[in-house]
């Protein structure tokens, strides 16, 4: 039982939560692209045989994540994870001692096990485990910190380069990564409050016990889930909304496509940036005071709206692209908040991680596909018209599958 005016021990898990993200997504994917350029010219290679370790990094999250639920119920969550953060620190690290393509792979498979755990299947299991309230805005705040990492690595990596190379800055990155995941695996994170004869943040606290009871959750288990349409259209939902959501990683290419500076493209990605920080705060805190539905409607619809700015931005100028890269990055942070809290409303808790973790492979998969596949048309085309047009069809799906699948939760009695 928390004393009275001592922060709750569930802060410290949104805390630790938010260190996790900074690392596995602020620089492991964020600073990934920053680097490819460097690496390829240094090997005479192109930036595709560099950057396909990202999408080797996404696919084996993929063939993982479905897996990732048992261990998670079956080992202490600070074991893994520290595993999982010394895989990861080590994966980044020794490409500064690379000196092939090839090797970079190797590293892509490593990244992609330790990323299972530490980017998906992990954090919103611990915030649904301390938080019976303000788990939105719990899991909101953690999230934010994958854009407000990348926000702040990208400038540093972007620097170590210029200065001293993308040799000793891989280094250095993945010294960054180890601190700022293994102190607190290893200190703060704890799989549940009855691990520390807690409560969750928000349960009725009972001032005439020492020992917490724990309630039992409510919800469907994951052989029953896996029988009905809403798990379906939830995974659907999720793997559409990860390929839709990798339009975010074109932005610049796009900017400078239709005619405007690198400096402008930047911009742009600061902007998509700005949006995913503050969308995760926006669609979490929206989550908690009105429900999921609301969420589901202003994530998905920033996003669409955001892509429509984009797609006619061309003849506006440049300040409606900058607008139209915000309201994406909105969008684009409901890709990885906006699954867990369908879910939890769908199934509830009881078999929660497990639901979870195989229907979030769907969108590590629509990512791996999304990144090679815009890439493509716009090859082909010239243009990122066609893959505007398909976004805005992609994100219209998305927001009606979910909303079906919610109107469903009654029939499975949560």
């Amino acid at each position: 039982m928390e004393k009275q005016g001592k922060m709750h021990y569930a802060w410290w898990i949104m805390i630790a939560s938010a260190a996790i993200y900074a690392a596995s997504v602020g620089i492991i994917v964020s600073c990934a692209g920053l680097l490819y350029r460097a690496v390829a010219q240094d090997f005479g290679v192109g930036v595709s045989d560099i950057s396909l370790y990202t999408s080797i990094m996404y696919l084996t999250v993929t063939i993982f994540l479905p897996f990732a639920g048992k261990f998670l119920n079956k080992f202490d969550v600070r074991y893994i994870l520290t595993i999982a953060g010394i895989i990861n620190a080590l994966a980044f690290g020794l490409m500064s001692f690379y000196t092939s393509a090839w090797n970079f792979y190797i590293s892509g498979v490593a990244l992609g096990i330790g990323s299972t755990f530490l980017i998906y299947g992990t954090i919103p299991l611990l915030i649904n485990n301390w938080f019976k309230a303000k788990a939105g805005t719990a899991l909101g705040f953690a999230m934010a910190f994958m854009g407000i990492g990348g926000a702040i690595f990208a400038q540093i990596t972007g620097a170590l380069i210029e200065s001293i190379g993308w040799r000793p800055t891989y280094m250095i990155l993945g010294v960054c990564i180890a601190l700022l995941i293994l102190p607190f695996t290893l200190f703060v994170i704890r799989s549940k409050p009855e691990d520390m004869n807690k409560q969750p943040y928000g349960a009725e606290e009972t001032t005439n016990k020492v020992v917490v009871q724990a309630q039992p959750e409510t919800g469907v288990m994951k052989n029953v889930a896996i029988k009905t349409i809403p798990f379906y259209l939830i995974l659907g939902f999720t793997g559409l909304f990860g390929l839709a959501s990798t339009v975010g990683f074109h932005v610049p290419n796009f900017i400078q496509s239709v005619g405007f500076s690198a400096a402008m493209a930047a911009t742009g990605v600061t902007c998509v940036t700005i949006g995913q920080t503050g969308g995760k705060f926006l669609i979490g805190a929206v989550n908690d005071k009105f429900g999921v539905k609301l969420a589901l409607l202003t994530g998905i619809g920033s996003g669409i709206l955001g892509t429509i700015a984009l797609l006619f931005s061309d003849s506006f100028g440049i300040a409606m692209m900058y607008l139209g890269a915000l309201l994406f990055g909105i969008g684009f942070s409901g890709s990885t908040l906006l699954p867990p809290m369908v879910i939890r409303e769908v199934f509830g808790g009881r078999d929660y991680a497990s639901i979870y973790t195989t229907i979030m492979s769907a969108s590590t998969l629509g990512v791996a596909v999304g990144t090679t596949l815009f890439s493509y048309i716009f090859d082909t085309t010239g243009s990122y018209y066609i893959v505007f047009i398909t976004v805005i069809t992609l994100f219209v799906v998305v927001i009606s599958s979910s909303i079906f699948s919610l109107n469903w939760k009654k029939k499975l009695n949560v």
